[in-house]
Parts: structure tokens; C-alpha cells; sequence
């Protein structure tokens, strides 16, 4: 993988993804114990869609130890061997030539930059995956209600939790989706400054409150304090 990088960098390798196939050398790569290859991956996700994307993704690697869904080579492989199809199709712009930086965007797509949540909600695969883990709720009739409300738009998984600590407590997360279902009408309009406005509110409290001893009712009660402040957001 180190190669790999150093030849993006020197630009020796940014021709490759211009390809239909990722040409890559089998000796360098290495089996990951208790991971299962799942068949014809790629042709089940949606490249019109990453929410379906998203959980066919978790779906084939639900078995995945948050330790190993935090591995940089494991979302390096996928993105380059078994997924490289839909990447090529998802992000198109090192493929087309169109990049206004090819080198930057094959890093900003295909590797993580660190291995720190942040950057894994981010990145093109393991941000899919980790979406679905924090969000899924499995005492629901549909599990993967407040998944969709988290990808109803773009930033919300990526920049917006994705930038807070908050975002890596499941029970913060399922809190706050769920306070939005619960309140649709508050979030009708302005959706992302909303979302944003109560993340920061909630990484506030987490900075004098231990919020990772907290279950979900209390984020959504925190929430309903402020939902006048909330709806004045338009």
C-alpha cells in the first residue's frame, strides 16, 4: 500500500484509474482472517444511491469488529479490487480524466488519510459502512429507518456528525435520528443547518456532561429543550 501511495504522488499509477480493471500485483496483498469475500458486491450497489449502497454494504460485512472496520486495508483493497467497478462509477472524475487534481482525488476517494472517525465516515466505502453501524436500530420494524434519515443528505454522515465526537456514540446518534422522526415538521425546511445547529448543541454538552454513558433518550430530550430554537432556523 505504501508503493501504491508513492506512486499516486509521483504520478506514475494515476493513469490506473482510467481503467475498467485496477491493475494490481496479487503477491502484495494479504488475506484478513474471519472476512468473508462476499460474490458480485459491486453489482449490488447503487451508485444512484448510497443509502441502498450503504446497507448492501453493511449487509455483506455486518459481522465486521469495529477494530476491523477501522483497518486501511481493508477499505484500500475493496476500493481498488472488489468494489473498483462501482468506485470508478460513483466517482468518476479520476476515470474521466475530469479531476481538477487527479493525484488528490484518488486520495480523497480511494484511501483513508487517517484511520480516525472522522475520516472513516468520510471515505468512499468505510464511510457507507459506518453510517449504517451507528445508525441501525435493531428493535425496529424497519432497522434501517434512521439510516435513511441520516443519508438524506450528503454532509449530515460525513461533515456534519462526522466532525464531532458525538459521531462515534451509537446511542447519540440513533438519539438524535430519532428525535428528527419523531419531528418531522421541525426539519422540513433547512434540513443541514438544523442538523448542524443541533450537533454542535449536543458536542457542547459533551464537553462537561460524559456522553458516552448516556442513552438515546436523553440526547432526544436535550433536543426537545431546544426545538423552539430549532424551528426559528429557516
Amino acid at each position: 500500500m505504501f508503493q501504491l501511495k508513492k506512486n499516486i504522488e509521483d504520478g506514475t499509477s494515476v493513469e490506473l484509474y482510467r481503467s475498467n480493471e485496477f491493475i494490481y500485483d496479487k503477491k502484495e496483498t494479504l488475506m484478513m482472517p474471519n472476512i468473508r469475500k462476499p460474490e458480485n458486491l459491486s453489482l449490488r450497489l447503487n451508485v444512484q444511491s448510497d443509502f441502498e449502497s450503504a446497507i448492501q454494504l453493511y449487509e455483506a460485512f455486518k459481522n465486521l469488529e469495529p477494530i476491523q472496520a477501522s483497518d486501511e486495508r481493508l477499505w484500500t483493497y475493496l476500493s481498488h479490487v472488489d468494489l473498483y467497478p462501482y468506485m470508478i462509477k460513483r466517482w468518476n472524475s479520476a476515470y474521466l480524466g475530469t479531476a481538477k487534481d487527479s493525484r488528490s482525488y484518488i486520495f480523497d476517494h480511494w484511501f483513508l488519510k487517517s484511520t480516525i472517525h472522522s475520516e472513516l465516515l468520510r471515505h468512499a466505502l468505510s464511510g457507507l459502512w459506518w453510517a449504517v453501524f451507528l445508525s441501525v436500530d435493531e428493535t425496529r420494524g424497519d432497522k434501517y429507518e434512521l439510516t435513511e434519515i441520516l443519508f438524506r443528505q450528503l454532509d449530515f454522515p460525513t461533515r456534519t456528525l462526522g466532525s464531532y465526537n458525538l459521531g462515534r456514540h451509537k446511542e447519540a446518534v440513533i438519539g438524535i435520528l430519532d428525535f428528527i422522526k419523531e419531528n418531522e415538521g421541525l426539519f422540513k425546511n433547512a434540513f443541514e443547518d438544523k442538523t448542524r445547529y443541533i450537533t454542535k448543541h449536543l458536542n457542547l454538552i459533551g464537553g462537561v456532561k460524559p456522553i458516552s454513558y448516556y442513552g438515546r433518550q436523553f440526547f432526544k430530550n436535550e433536543l426537545q429543550k431546544i426545538s423552539t430554537n430549532i424551528a426559528a432556523l429557516y
